[in-house]
């Protein structure tokens, strides 16, 4: 298993170790090649603008995993650009892809297309807002009972 993460303040990312703990998953993390510089101009123009940028991994080859946890924050009721970028880089036919996002005020429901359009031939199970810790045990543990683990 394997817990890939965006976070641009650590909040997502303690997520991401909460849930990759949970699970004894492996944690890699997605960052955008070049740094913001203005974060709230960038950021929101690439998802405006369905742009795709450069990211980086530090993961291994994915075919190695066949359930993959997937998290983000939201920004402006959407997953960061950098999401669809890996989504799209990579094939995830065959496997479980678990979407998990934090926000204050979005759920990850308005965020979810980007997968159902570029992770085809996956199975894509019920995303979570994990705005509260207690949530995120028995939703990865759901996640585990569809991926038959």
């Amino acid at each position: 298993m394997l817990v890939a993460y965006f976070s641009q303040t650590g909040t997502t990312e303690r997520v991401a170790r909460q849930i990759a703990e949970h699970v004894g998953g492996d944690l890699a993390k997605i960052e955008r090649a070049q740094p913001y510089g203005n974060l709230q101009d960038e950021a929101k123009a690439e998802i405006d603008n369905g742009t795709h940028p450069d990211i980086t991994v530090d993961a291994g080859n994915l075919d190695e995993y066949d359930v993959i946890f997937i998290g983000y924050p939201i920004w402006w009721d959407n997953a960061p650009a950098m999401m669809a970028t890996f989504l799209a880089e990579n094939d995830f036919s065959g496997k479980v892809v678990a979407p998990f996002c934090t926000s204050s005020y979005s759920p990850i429901d308005n965020s979810l297309h980007i997968f159902q359009e570029l992770a085809s031939g996956a199975t894509i199970v019920d995303g979570l807002t994990a705005n509260s810790e207690s949530s995120i045990r028995p939703w990865a543990d759901q996640v585990l009972a569809q991926a038959g683990k």
